[in-house]
């Protein structure tokens, strides 16, 4: 177990590496929230690091990562302090040539409407690929019918944090909360302009 968790850190660190190498290099999605922690030059690559962590580690073991970044930083989880709104969080592309988007409509605090996909690089969204969803109906959770499923919850909830998986769907769930973070904290940066 303690090799494990070794080898695992050795690749965290790695991953982290390459995520500083890849941030710093091109304008990309996060660059609208690299100011979200003024002062803090590495919350950028910090964020790409979450998201390469969540597409490398075991589900709970990025959960466990995400939410001590959240801690650790103070990342909003709900539109409490957002300014109203339509914002779109993404993440970068992962190694399958998908981003995690998120485009959510905030109105007085409140969460009021939420789409959320895994687009590829060619346009079309795990949700209306008709292939992809007979692909993944063998494991029991169709992004046709599990995304849907998050997007109500949060809707409910208003909580990211409180949107629980849907099973088969365990990774999906940590792409979402990254995109909804991103999005959440453009909406934040926004009320403090």
């Amino acid at each position: 177990m303690k090799r494990l968790r070794n080898l695992l850190a050795v690749i965290s660190f790695t991953l982290l590496l390459v995520a500083l190498n890849s941030c710093c290099q091109s304008k990309d999605s996060l660059d609208d929230i690299k100011d979200y922690k003024q002062g803090d030059k590495y919350f950028k690559a910090s964020m790409v690091g979450l998201h390469f962590m969540i597409e490398a580690l075991p589900a709970s073991e990025s959960d466990s990562i995400m939410r001590q970044m959240i801690t650790n930083y103070q990342l909003p989880v709900m539109a409490k302090n957002a300014a109203d709104g339509t914002y779109t969080g993404e993440s970068p592309y992962d190694a399958f040539d998908y981003k995690h988007i998120v485009k959510l409509t905030i109105k007085d605090g409140k969460i009021t409407a939420i789409d959320y996909n895994e687009v590829h690089k060619n346009g079309i969204g795990k949700e209306e690929n008709e292939q992809y969803n007979i692909e993944m109906s063998a494991s029991g959770a169709m992004p046709s019918d599990a995304y849907p499923k998050m997007e109500k919850q949060l809707l409910a909830v208003q909580n990211m944090l409180q949107v629980d998986a849907v099973s088969g769907a365990t990774y999906s769930l940590n792409r979402f909360r990254y995109a909804m973070l991103v999005a959440l904290m453009k909406a934040n940066m926004k009320a403090k302009t």
